[in-house]
């Protein structure tokens, strides 16, 4: 969990050297790209499939390119999102009733190997649905099309798909975050991450926000649906699930020496993760009154490796 995202997703594949030429016989293997990453320094990047749907025919097999943590689901087994990390099921679909699910892939220095599902022959014609499990509505919809029947596209009519949803969905991150560094707001608002439904910088905004003895600021996660996010003060805790969970209350310097929000996420994000039962419900907002003066540091458990970082200047 501690790894959603990682420094992986700081570099984005050479679009045209990513995907290969068009190949149309029986046996084809198709290329999907499972998210996208600006070059430079790692700040995020699209939680989605590039192209979002395909159509292919029986016996075919895709090959997804992780750009970041994502994980290849299909039939995604019972469980809370910690189940979720290992890999389970087959690597063929056979039947509607399968599962596939690739665990969490992409998390290590790029580039990162290709994890390849293959549709067996004798696969009945339908759409078949696969699913990030780390993101919410990061969705890629596989047509099996009769073998009579000829295919729609080629697969560089898919790359070029591909790469036109890759720009816009780049375009939208630097805007989000243009906008989310101009934000005025009343009072001191910081917010954990900054996107929509398709995109997510993982950032602080703003990265350095100065208040005064005895006021409070304000951490929202609502900005940023697609990701989730901690706020943590002090000493980071080794153990990846004590991490999401709220400890040393909401003053802070404080006699625990840390003031954690816990794991921050939408309700949508809650159910999508079954974490009933599990950790305490959604929450997306953490409040943090400083009680002297100085300079501290925080950290977004979950990214602070690819430099979700901020600080409070307290004077």
């Amino acid at each position: 969990m501690r790894r959603i995202v990682t420094a992986a997703i700081a570099v984005a594949l050479s679009l045209t050297g990513l995907f290969a030429s068009p190949a149309l016989a029986s046996g084809t293997t198709w290329l999907v790209q499972a998210g996208s990453a600006p070059a430079g320094p790692p700040i995020g990047g699209g939680n989605r499939f590039y192209p979002a749907a395909i159509a292919i025919h029986p016996g075919d097999s895709v090959a997804f390119t992780p750009i970041g943590a994502h994980t290849i689901t299909f039939n995604r087994p019972p469980g809370p999102i910690f189940a979720l990390l290992g890999p389970s099921g087959g690597t063929t679909v056979n039947a509607k009733t399968d599962v596939v699910h690739s665990g969490l892939i992409g998390a290590g220095p790029p580039p990162q190997p290709a994890f390849t599902v293959s549709f067996a022959s004798t696969l009945p014609a339908g759409r078949y649905h696969f699913i990030c499990s780390l993101h919410v509505g990061m969705n890629e919809d596989i047509d099996v099309l009769p073998m009579s029947q000829a295919l729609p596209k080629t697969q560089a009519q898919y790359d070029a798909i591909a790469q036109g949803e890759i720009a816009r969905d780049l375009d939208t991150l630097a805007d989000l975050a243009a906008k989310a560094n101009k934000r005025d707001e009343d009072g001191p608002i910081v917010l954990a991450g900054a996107g929509d439904k398709r995109v997510s910088n993982l950032r602080f905004f703003p990265a350095t926000i100065t208040v005064g003895v005895g006021q409070t600021v304000t951490f929202l996660k609502t900005k940023d649906p697609t990701e989730p996010h901690t706020v943590t003060f002090g000493t980071e805790n080794p153990d990846p699930f004590i991490q999401l969970l709220p400890s040393g209350g909401n003053t802070f310097p404080n006699a625990t020496g840390t003031a954690n929000s816990g794991l921050l996420v939408t309700h949508r994000q809650y159910r999508f993760y079954q974490l009933a039962g599990v950790l305490p419900p959604a929450v997306a907002t953490y409040k943090v009154t400083f009680t002297a003066a100085g300079t501290y540091r925080y950290i977004c458990e979950i990214h602070d490796e690819i430099g979700m970082v901020g600080t409070v200047v307290v004077k």
